[in-house]
């Protein structure tokens, strides 16, 4: 049997592991520990170790081979120890990427084989509570500190592959957008009123260009006293610690990102927050929107700049009404939509917002677009 971490062999320490995790999910699951977790982790594992020994005391051999297991990712800890570092992308063996301050960069990690990213990666599903293997080859979860992890494994890849978006170890807050240039302060004070005023305000982009996080901050101007209903597939916006008057909802295979929209409408909501729409559920939080449920946000994926993203929001609800046109669905959105903001990150990886488009008694004007001809740095006020 091969020998693991301190002479236990890694059979022993793998099944205690995976044991540990099944009792203790909150505590297993994290990329990195600092001190009073590693903490309570340790008093956790000698616990469970205790239980398991019978008469006596667990050895100090046996403890720390467990919370190697539980804590250590081989080649991933030298990254995962760089707090610089917010995303890690392994494409196989021989091939890794990390990204620092929204750029890209290629990095050398040594993994003696395919074996060893598949045990990796499949350690780390375990984390989330997945199972990986070629019945089930793919994991998209989140872990206990809040780290987004995809996991893909063959038959669908020809190697394993690894995507880990990190939590940010704070939120960012509204005076670091300023001051990176995301956007400038006059401009952020009116799109603040708008959240006041109950706009319905919809954040465009692709990946990564940071609509979470303005979500999160325009969320904020949500006057203290509402009632908020928040939904996403994965729980990142934490909009408790804006509202005490806030209920969470975590969507999932059995209750989709719609029918909690749906459920959210019986809750007496003064706002739905959705997280991100991706398909039918789009239909019905614009529904929300027109029927006494205003200020509603939203974020959807779009490379469309302004009022570009309402057709791609067209699309999306248009699968839940097939028999309606789609011009239609169209101009139903553009009535009931007030806002769209458009992100979108450039070469040097700032994170920047391009476009602001509103709809006034008039139609939709552009109320702000940013400059192409100053680098991305200048705006053009509408």
């Amino acid at each position: 049997m091969k020998s693991g971490e301190g002479g236990v062999p890694a059979l022993v320490a793998d099944s205690w592991a995976a044991a540990f995790t099944r009792e203790h999910p909150d505590l297993a699951g994290h990329l990195v520990w600092d001190g009073p977790a590693l903490e309570a982790l340790e008093a956790a594992v000698r616990r469970f170790l205790r239980d398991r020994a019978g008469r006596g005391l667990p050895g100090e051999r046996e403890v720390r081979a467990l919370l190697h297991r539980l804590t250590g990712l081989g080649p991933l800890d030298v990254l995962l120890a760089d707090d610089s570092i917010t995303e890690i992308m392994i494409n196989g063996p021989a091939q890794a990427y990390c990204e620092r301050q929204g750029r890209l960069h290629p990095v050398s990690l040594h993994f003696a084989g395919v074996e060893d990213l598949l045990a990796l990666v499949q350690r780390l599903a375990a984390r989330a509570g997945r199972t990986l293997n070629p019945g089930s080859p793919v994991c998209d979860a989140r872990l206990a500190d809040g780290s987004r992890i995809h996991c893909l494994v063959p038959p669908v890849t020809r190697f394993p592959a690894l995507t880990i978006r990190r939590a940010p170890l704070r939120a960012p807050r509204a005076e670091e957008l300023l001051a990176a240039g995301t956007l400038e302060r006059p401009l952020w004070e009116e799109l603040q009123d708008a959240v006041r005023r109950r706009a319905n305000v919809l954040i465009a982009g692709g990946a990564g260009t940071g609509k979470t996080t303005l979500l999160r901050l325009l969320a904020a101007a949500i006057p203290e006293g509402e009632r908020v209903v928040v939904i996403e597939e994965v729980p990142e916006l934490r909009l408790e610690v804006y509202h005490r008057h806030t209920v969470s909802l975590e969507a999932g295979e059995r209750y989709p990102v719609r029918e909690l929209v749906r459920q959210a409408l019986r809750m007496r909501p003064d706002r739905i927050v959705v997280g991100e729409v991706r398909g039918e559920e789009s239909l019905d939080l614009l529904e929300a929107m027109a029927t006494g449920h205003p200020g509603s946000l939203s974020t959807v994926h779009s490379r469309g700049q302004g009022t570009a993203a309402l057709q791609r929001l067209a699309r999306l609800a248009a699968r839940a009404a097939p028999a309606w046109p789609l011009p239609l669905v169209e101009r139903e959105i553009r009535a009931t939509v007030d806002l769209v903001i458009y992100l979108a990150r450039h070469a040097d990886g700032r994170r920047l917002v391009q476009e602001v488009a509103m709809r006034g008694p008039g139609g939709w004007t552009t109320r702000f677009r940013r400059d192409p001809a100053a680098g991305g740095e200048g705006p053009l006020w509408g």
